[in-house]
Order: C-alpha cells, then structure tokens, then sequence
C-alpha cells in the first residue's frame, strides 16, 4: 500500500500531475469520464489493459492482449516502474477512447520499449486494437461493445464501491487491486452483453476472489455462471496458463 503514481483526479474533476493515483482512483476517472451509456465497456478495457501492464513485472502471469507475455527480468521488477507501467497503460486506454480529454497529458513523447512508459503504452495500443470485436472476455479478451443502457454507470459505481471497500478492508496494494478490478470489469461486461443478472456475475466473481463467503450469490444461475467463467478465466491468466 501507499505506492505513488503520478496522476491523480483532482476532487472536482480535472486531472492534475500530482502524486497519490491508484487503481481505484483510475476507475473512478473512467467511470466518471465514460458516462451512464458505455461504462462497463469502458472499464473492462482499462483494467484488463492494466492488468496486461502488471502481467509484464510478474515471474508467473500471462497477458490477455499480446498472446506470450512480455517478461521484465527479474532486476527491472521493482515496485516503482511497475507503478508506472500501471499509470501509462490507463492514460493510454484513455487517450485512445477519449482523446479530446486526455491527449495532450502525457508527460513524455517517447520511451524505450521495454521502460514502463513503453511497456503501459505497448498493451494500450494492442488493447485498443482489438477493442472492435464483440467477443466477451471468457471467449477473447476485448471490448465488449453493450447497448447503450441509462444504469450502466450506476451498475458500476455500486459494484466498484464495494470493490473499493473490500480493498481498504484487506489491505489491499496496488498489485491486489489490479487483479480484483480485472476480474470484476469483466464480470459486469460480459453479464451485460449476455444479458443476464449483472449483480449475481459480479457476486460471484467476487466471492471466488475472496474465497469467502463475503457476498452472498444472487439468485440467476445464468448470472453466477457468467461470473464464475469469467473469474475462472483471470485466474488461468495471472497464473500463467491462460
């Protein structure tokens, strides 16, 4: 806990070059930034692309994107850089989906490929390659293009809050987030483009990530089973045999 990144949303909207940033605090920026119609899309983008910047500083995880992970030596795995490969990665996404925002934020112009400037940059541009496709996360990891829907936002929001409240609870890192919000966004994404129980999804989803019986699982079987591939897919991913 505690890392520092080198952006922050300010309280009152706009983003400002300052420390303190994390996981969440990029979650919140999108969700507010994409809006009620498309932010479950939105945020499935940015924290699998996330997770595909930490997957280059781990000894063990696979990336989703690329198909053979990018693997830093061991010297180059330090807490910092990976911090920064996290930081790049979400500026990315986000430029790409709204550059009229987010464009002209980027500190440098250009980075070795393998620094985590490079490295953040490297799995935005493939994240956003293959953000056309309408293929859930479980099938191929992409965009998943949803019917525009007036509670999206709100869906989010709530199951996000309570994703940041287990994080504060269990002392979570920034390295613990990547993967709880990696798999939740996926969740979400693809109960909504399946069209089943979003809430039973994410419950799943989350009470196989804590291992616990800390949600209760909804009622939708069809939900649940979304939620339980979806985790069951990550977890193949970060344990290196997705």
């Amino acid at each position: 806990m505690g890392r520092r990144n080198f952006l922050e949303l300010d309280a009152d909207g706009p983003l400002a070059v300052r420390p303190a940033g994390t996981v969440a605090g990029w979650n919140g920026l999108a969700l507010r930034t994409a809006g009620a119609a498309q932010a479950l899309p939105v945020l499935a983008l940015l924290h699998t692309c996330m997770y595909n910047a930490w997957a280059a500083y781990d000894g063990t995880a696979r990336q989703t994107a690329l198909g053979v992970a990018v693997r830093l030596p061991r010297a180059a795995r330090d807490a910092v850089s990976r911090t920064a490969a996290l930081n790049h990665a979400a500026h990315g996404i986000l430029a790409g989906l709204f550059p009229e925002t987010y464009a002209d934020l980027d500190p440098a112009d250009a980075a070795d490929p393998f620094s985590p400037a490079g490295i953040g940059r490297a799995q935005a541009a493939a994240m956003l390659g293959i953000r056309d496709r309408q293929q859930s996360f479980a099938l191929m990891p992409a965009e998943v293009r949803l019917p525009a829907a007036a509670d999206q936002q709100a869906i989010a929001a709530h199951w996000f809050g309570l994703a940041r409240d287990l994080s504060v609870r269990h002392g979570h890192d920034d390295d613990r987030d990547v993967l709880l919000y990696f798999v939740l966004a996926n969740a979400l994404a693809d109960a909504a483009l399946a069209a089943v129980d979003g809430g039973a999804a994410a419950a799943e989803a989350l009470r196989r990530f804590t291992g616990g019986s800390l949600l209760d699982a909804a009622a939708s079987e069809a939900g649940r089973k979304v939620g339980a591939r979806v985790f069951d897919k990550a977890r193949r991913y970060w344990q290196g045999k997705g």
